[in-house]
């Protein structure tokens, strides 16, 4: 640390400051500064609010900056610089001054200042002070009064975000050799923006062995269309795999789904898909949007956004879950689940494929195209088969059908 010496206590405590010093910035709430030492960042707050992160350089192993809640009680401009361990020599503010422009005091002997070393800036070198570009110091100085709290901490693992939609894992070196870290530890940060359950043992673990400088991205926000619905909800993308509220998705879609909190799976139609619940949001993979409702998918980078379309049916206006499919490039419906929203009675024989109308003193047959084990019909034949009026709207993607 490089420490800023006072005469005589009487000067310190009584010492004249121009009224501009003592009082904080005007648009600052509760203000308050946190230096974390890991990061060599210093934080200045209104409230929770974070105004500004600023980089600083702090104290070497040797002369550690000190941890603890302080508070600010000293400031000068322009101050002088009295070297430890050679009394009576004094440094006047200038060039040649390593405390800088600006001295911001804490606790004893030490304090925030600006430096006549830009280049140690981000460094571990001070006596135990903690420094910072000038222009910085100088802002930061007009900003925060006496009696504005400084936290110092020593945390190695930080979470933020940034313009980008992004989320930043950051574990730093342990310049002090306070404690390691844990995947338990690097989670419980996670936790705050409820990516942990995402994210593997595996990819922690490389972070946390090679601790640096450098912020790694662990999640990045994403926006989703739904038959051109924008969602409240957004996506996750994370360690490259696209993550869907579904609930949120189903809700859009009129669709009914179940959410097996136990087995961890969301099911529709007999199908289930693998599931996570992430901060009480339900979150499935994009390449499992299909297997439960059909539809095509698609990535626009340029606007960051997935797009999912699906063909909605309707039935005298109410959506019905139907799948449509596509038959010799015509769209076909479930032909059982559809008898069953028309309110029509069918019979259907697995081994001879056959579909029989069985309502209204009929037994007609009625033609249809196998997908797999269920049978289908062409829209282009519902009417002629089942009475009910189709009509399709290709620029909405729905199906709507009129039945008496």
């Amino acid at each position: 640390m490089l420490f800023r010496i006072f005469v005589l206590f009487f000067v310190f405590i009584c010492v004249a400051v121009p009224v501009g010093y003592a009082q904080g910035h005007a648009e600052l709430v509760a203000p308050k500064i946190i230096v974390n030492l890991p990061s060599r960042t210093l934080e200045l707050f209104s409230g929770d609010q974070l105004i500004k992160e600023y980089p600083v350089a702090i104290g070497l192993p040797s002369t550690p900056t000190p941890l603890g809640n302080f508070s600010i009680v000293y400031k000068e401009v322009n101050p002088n610089w009295y070297p430890p361990n050679k009394k009576g020599k004094m440094v006047p503010s200038g060039p040649a001054n390593p405390l800088g422009y600006r001295w911001i005091g804490i606790w004893n002997n030490y304090g925030i200042h600006g430096t006549n070393a830009p280049w140690s800036i981000g460094t571990v070198v001070s006596n135990g002070c903690i420094r910072m570009y000038e222009q910085d110091v100088e802002e930061l100085f007009e900003k925060v009064g006496y009696g504005t709290p400084v936290q110092i901490t020593y945390d190695r693992v930080k979470i933020r975000t940034n313009d980008k939609d992004q989320i930043l894992l950051a574990v730093y070196p342990d310049f002090y050799g306070y404690g390691s870290v844990t995947i338990q530890d690097v989670r419980r940060k996670l936790n705050t923006y409820h990516i942990s359950a995402l994210v593997s043992d595996d990819f922690l673990n490389k972070v946390i062995n090679r601790p640096s400088d450098s912020q790694t991205v662990a999640a990045s926000w994403f926006k989703i269309k739904v038959n051109d619905v924008l969602l409240k909800e957004r996506g996750l993308i994370v360690q490259d795999r696209l993550y869907v509220p579904i609930l949120t998705v189903a809700d859009v879609l009129k669709q009914q789904v179940n959410w097996d909190k136990q087995a961890q799976t969301i099911e529709r139609g007999g199908y289930s898909v693998p599931a996570l619940n992430s901060g009480n949001v339900v979150l499935i993979t994009a390449e499992n949007l299909p297997s439960l409702f059909g539809g095509v998918q698609s990535w626009v980078a340029k606007e960051n956004t997935l797009f999912f379309n699906k063909q909605v049916v309707f039935v005298n206006e109410n959506p019905v879950n139907l799948e449509v499919n596509k038959v010799q490039g015509i769209l076909a419906l479930p032909v059982l689940e559809l008898a069953e929203a028309l309110g029509r009675k069918v019979s259907w024989s697995i081994e001879t494929q056959e579909l029989l109308l069985n309502d209204e003193g009929s037994n007609r047959k009625v033609p249809v195209e196998m997908i797999g084990t269920v049978p289908y019909i062409k829209i282009t034949a519902i009417n002629n088969y089942f009475g009910a009026y189709v009509y399709w709207n290709e620029q909405a993607d729905t199906i709507e059908l009129t039945y008496p």
